[in-house]
C-alpha cells in the first residue's frame, strides 16, 4: 500500500500536476480504496494549516515583498558593493552577502533568488560574467534562505513536532553562516582563476554615503533576529514586527512604493502564502495516511535491516532526503517524512533539533538539483541561460553544501552549541 501511494505521487507529479494537487489526489484515491471516512480530508486539510507558529509564514512572505518593493534590497546591495567592490569576484560575493541578508527576513529560497538575483544577475551579465555562471551563483546563494533564520521550513518542522522554533533557528544559524562564508571563498577562488572583473574600489565617502543610506535596511535583520534570540518576541511575533518595520521604512523613509502599489504587494504575498499553506494542508492528509498504514515502521525496518551502523544509517537517510528534495516541495516533504524518519534518528540518539537542520539543508540542496531544481530553474530563466550549463556552474557550491550537510549530520555541536549557550 505504501509503495502504491508513493508511485501515485510520483506519477501525478511527473505528468505536470502541481505538488499540492498530486498529494491531495493520491490521498483521496488511497482513502477511498481503503474505505476510510471522507470526513478525514477536510479535518486534516484544515488541521495542517491551523497552527499558531505557521502564522509566521504569511508575515515573513509579506515582509519580503515589502523589502523588495520598498527598495531595502537595492540599498543592501549598494552597501555590499561599496565595501566589497574591489574584492575579486565582487558581484558574485555581493550576491551571496545580499542573499544572506535577505534570507534573514524572508526565510524563502525562491523569494531570495527572485528578489536578489533579479538585481544582481543582469548586473553580472552586463559586467562580463557568463550567463550560466551568474545563474549558478545567484541560485546557489539563495539556498541559504531557508537555512539562515528565519526559515519557513524550520517553522513547519517545529510546528509539526511542537518543538521550540527559536531553538531550531539558533541551531541553523552556525551552519548557515558556515555555508555563506565558504560560498564567498569559492567565488573569490573562481574569480581569481578565471580573471573575472571587479566592480572597482569605492572611496571612503562613497562607503559612508551608502552605509548611511542603507542603515535602516541593514538594521532590519538585526532587529528581527536579535529580538528572537534575546527572547523579546517569538518567531511569530518577529514576523509581524518585520512587516511593520518593512512597511514603515519602505513607505515613509525610502518612499519605495505608494499606497496604490500596496494592493499588488499584498496580492503577491497572498499568492505565495496560499501556495505554501495549501501544500501543508494536503501533505497533512498524506502524513495521516502514512501513519495509519504504518509506513514509518516498514521504512525503519527496511533501513535498519540493511545495516545497524549509525554512520551508514544516517548516510542512507541523507541520500533519501536528497532524492526527495529533487522531486518534492520542501514543506510538503517535511510533513510527510517527519513521522517516517524522526523515530529512526531519535532511536539512533540524534536530537530532533539537529535533525530539523539536517532535513532543511538536504531539502535546500534539492532546490538546486534536477529534475525540479526550482531555484536553479528560476535563476536560469532570469539569466536566459541553458539549464544544463547553469547546473555545471552550480556544482562547486553544491559540493560545499554536501560538506556542510555531513558536518551537521555527524558533528552535533555545530547545531546544538548555540541553543545550549543561549
Amino acid at each position: 500500500m505504501g509503495a502504491a501511494l508513493i508511485v501515485l505521487i510520483l506519477v501525478f507529479s511527473a505528468i505536470g500536476i502541481p505538488i499540492a494537487f498530486s498529494l491531495g489526489l493520491s490521498s483521496l484515491i488511497t482513502i477511498m480504496e481503503q474505505g476510510y471516512p471522507l470526513i478525514v480530508i477536510p479535518q486534516k486539510l484544515f488541521g495542517g494549516m491551523d497552527s499558531f507558529p505557521l502564522l509566521a509564514i504569511p508575515f515573513f512572505m509579506l515582509s519580503g515583498e515589502l523589502m523588495n518593493g520598498g527598495g531595502l534590497n537595492k540599498r543592501i546591495i549598494r552597501v555590499a558593493n561599496a565595501f566589497l567592490g574591489n574584492v575579486p569576484g565582487s558581484l558574485p560575493i555581493i550576491t551571496i552577502v545580499a542573499s544572506a541578508f535577505f534570507a534573514a527576513i524572508s526565510g524563502s529560497a525562491v523569494a531570495t533568488v527572485a528578489a536578489i538575483g533579479g538585481i544582481t544577475i543582469p548586473a553580472m551579465i552586463k559586467q562580463g560574467y557568463p550567463k550560466h555562471y551568474a545563474a549558478g551563483v545567484a541560485s546557489s546563494a539563495s539556498i541559504v534562505g531557508p537555512i539562515i533564520p528565519p526559515s519557513i521550513i524550520l517553522i513547519v518542522y517545529g510546528a509539526s513536532l511542537q518543538l521550540s522554533v527559536s531553538d531550531l533557528f539558533l541551531a541553523s544559524t552556525l551552519p548557515g553562516l558556515i555555508m555563506t562564508s565558504v560560498f564567498i571563498l569559492v567565488a573569490i577562488y573562481q574569480a581569481k582563476k578565471k580573471n573575472y572583473p571587479r566592480e572597482g574600489k569605492a572611496t571612503w565617502k562613497e562607503k559612508w554615503d551608502s552605509f548611511i543610506d542603507g542603515i535602516w535596511a541593514l538594521l532590519m535583520p538585526v532587529i528581527i533576529l536579535g529580538g528572537i534570540f534575546s527572547g523579546i518576541f517569538t518567531p511569530t511575533e518577529a514576523a509581524v514586527v518585520s512587516v511593520v518595520y518593512a512597511f514603515l521604512i519602505g513607505y515613509f523613509v525610502y518612499k519605495g512604493f505608494t499606497l496604490r502599489e500596496l494592493p499588488k504587494i499584498l496580492a503577491d504575498a497572498a499568492v505565495s502564502t496560499s501556495t505554501i499553506m495549501f501544500i501543508l494542508g494536503t501533505s497533512k492528509i498524506l502524513a495521516w495516511i502514512i501513519t495509519v498504514i504504518d509506513l514509518p515502521t516498514m521504512v525503519a525496518e527496511a533501513i535498519l535491516g540493511l545495516t545497524s551502523n549509525t554512520f551508514l544509517v544516517l548516510l542512507l537517510i541523507n541520500i533519501i532526503l536528497l532524492i526527495v528534495g529533487c522531486l518534492m516541495e520542501a514543506n510538503a516533504a517535511v510533513i510527510i517524512l517527519i513521522p517516517i524518519l524522526v523515530p529512526i534518528v531519535t532511536k539512533l540518539g540524534m536530537s530532533p533539533i539537529t535533525f530539523g537542520v539536517v532535513m532543511t539543508v538536504n531539502l535546500c540542496l534539492g532546490l538546486l538539483t534536477p529534475p525540479v531544481g526550482v531555484c536553479l530553474l528560476l535563476g536560469s530563466q532570469m539569466a536566459e541561460s541553458k539549464f544544463e550549463k547553469a547546473v555545471v556552474a552550480m556544482l562547486p557550491f553544491f559540493i560545499i553544501g554536501i560538506i556542510v550537510l555531513m558536518l551537521v549530520t555527524y558533528v552535533p555541536a555545530v547545531t546544538l552549541w548555540l541553543p545550549s549557550l543561549l
